[in-house]
């Protein structure tokens, strides 16, 4: 078992995918496995991807039987890792090459010494917090606060999703306890079925399940996480499909947290009615931006999630 899966989904990302993994197998932290999953596209991805695989044992690919989409695929890479720690990283961004060691150093420095090995297990943070950095620099975007403090319980859903401004409940930049994320994976797919496709707001349901079953988390203020300008994102597109694409993704997510009332192990977390309110509210205002940027004029493109 590694330490820490490294979790890529993969879709027609030809131009960038070199970039992320070069940053995952130079980890100066060597006890990683990286999981690739080939979520069927068109370009030269996968044979890039093979390349790779060919050089470094710790990467696996992971292919989906026709195209699943982010939300799904991030599913089944929870569903093969193999390791203590899981680490969500989009395909046409990268890692700081500490970004491991630094996340892996803070989890040993926060466990407190026992006798057993899965004593020290079970004591450590279910969600490590850290920095990320937007390339290029010139890219103005609004930064989510980072986490630094060390939170227990409700506090965590309650710090992350109704007390900050800009709330950062982005899925990657964080290491996941592994079986903390199997649980949530579980619940989703109880909750949604296997094959729920969501392209905005994803990112937004599967934390607010994280932190709704997590018991403690720390955080790092080291930028760790390199947030790039891509073309292929959906966010940057402009056209009239794609914003009502966006549009009727995030209205269901919003409704899927209206629906987590029904599913007793996130509704009974105590700070779950005030987080649900300000995120519904926050979901509204991003639907009602979307259509605000309706225009031509409006080159940088559509809603905040990516």
């Amino acid at each position: 078992m590694s330490k820490i899966s490294i979790v890529i989904p993969v879709f027609n990302v030809e131009r960038y995918l070199a970039r992320c993994l070069d940053s995952c197998i130079n980890q100066t932290f060597s006890d990683i496995e990286i999981l690739i999953v080939d979520d069927c596209g068109s370009d030269s991805s996968l044979q890039i991807a093979q390349h790779y695989a060919d050089k470094d044992c710790r990467i696996r690919i992971i292919h989906n039987p026709h195209n699943l989409g982010t939300f799904n695929a991030r599913l089944e890479g929870i569903k093969h890792a193999l390791g203590e720690y899981l680490l969500f990283l989009d395909s046409d961004d990268y890692l700081e090459l500490n970004a491991c060691e630094i996340a892996w150093g803070k989890i040993l420095k926060n466990t407190p010494d026992t006798c057993t090995i899965s004593a020290n297990e079970d004591l450590r943070p279910d969600i490590v917090f850290f920095g990320m950095r937007y390339e290029p620099p010139t890219w103005q975007r609004v930064s989510p606060k980072v986490i630094t403090k060390s939170l227990r319980n409700e506090e965590i859903l309650y710090e992350v999703f109704a007390h900050c401004a800009t709330p950062p409940w982005h899925i990657c930049a964080k290491l996941y306890k592994a079986s903390r994320i199997a649980l949530t994976r579980d619940l989703i797919v109880a909750h949604m079925g296997e094959n729920s496709r969501l392209t905005m707001a994803e990112d937004v349901l599967k934390s607010f399940y994280i932190c709704a079953l997590s018991t403690s988390s720390i955080g790092i203020k080291d930028k760790l996480y390199v947030y790039c300008s891509s073309d292929t994102s959906i966010t940057r597109k402009i056209d009239a499909q794609t914003r009502d694409k966006k549009i009727n993704d995030i209205a269901r997510v919003i409704d899927e947290i209206k629906g987590l009332d029904s599913v007793p192990q996130v509704a009974n977390n105590p700070a779950f009615k005030p987080a649900q309110a300000k995120t519904i509210r926050i979901l509204r205002s991003v639907i009602e931006l979307e259509y605000r940027y309706d225009s031509p004029k409006i080159a940088s493109g559509g809603g905040g999630i990516k």
